[in-house]
């Protein structure tokens, strides 16, 4: 049997993911990279981080970080400070705790999920939009998600699209390689589709 290539793979998990989700294209590429992440990082993780806090929970441990903590994320990324910068001089952490809230899952913790729906952005170095935008993207997910999460096959389906792409990626181990090489692919796929 031939082994499929990577965008073949891709074009299957698109595929499959456009049958429960048929309009919701933006989750596409979130939800298949996700799955691959944490197939390649987490084997038997990434099937419940997806589904038992569907997408995300805002954990309370973000919220309770010192504000020293808090600076220090947004020094320490040269891109952050620069977006930041008239807050982290200001010590405005008012400010700096609400972008916080919304900008650390992503480069703090790296969720595989909330890096690909904010995708555009975090390559634009669009953070204050991120911020903006953050609540109701993710409730938006989370409602689009929901309704597909429990039915037959779907989570099996996944979890099998996210077997296939790992077995092929053992040379794209990095989250960021992963998803540069999905995002293409998954944007053809869809463009593709919409024709």
């Amino acid at each position: 049997m031939k082994k499929k290539t990577i965008e073949q793979v891709v074009q299957d998990g698109v595929k499959f993911v456009a049958q429960f989700l048929p309009k919701a294209t933006y989750l596409y590429f979130p939800l298949l990279s996700a799955a691959l992440v944490w197939a390649i990082k987490r084997n038997k993780e990434w099937k419940e981080k997806i589904f038992s806090w569907k997408v995300w929970a805002d954990p309370s441990p973000v919220r309770v970080k010192s504000d020293k903590y808090i600076l220090s994320f947004f020094k320490k990324n040269n891109d952050l400070c620069r977006a930041y910068t008239k807050e982290i001089e200001d010590k405005d952490l008012i400010s700096l705790r609400k972008a916080f809230l919304s900008l650390y899952p992503i480069l703090g913790l790296e969720d595989p999920f909330l890096s690909a729906l904010f995708y555009q952005e975090l390559e634009a170095k669009h953070y204050r939009k991120i911020v903006k935008e953050f609540k109701g993207r993710v409730a938006k997910a989370i409602q689009d998600i929901e309704a597909v999460g429990e039915k037959p096959g779907f989570v099996e389906g996944l979890k099998s699209v996210a077997k296939e792409m790992a077995s092929l990626s053992s040379d794209m181990i990095t989250q960021t390689s992963v998803q540069k090489a999905l995002a293409e692919i998954i944007k053809r796929e869809i463009m593709e589709k919409n024709d």
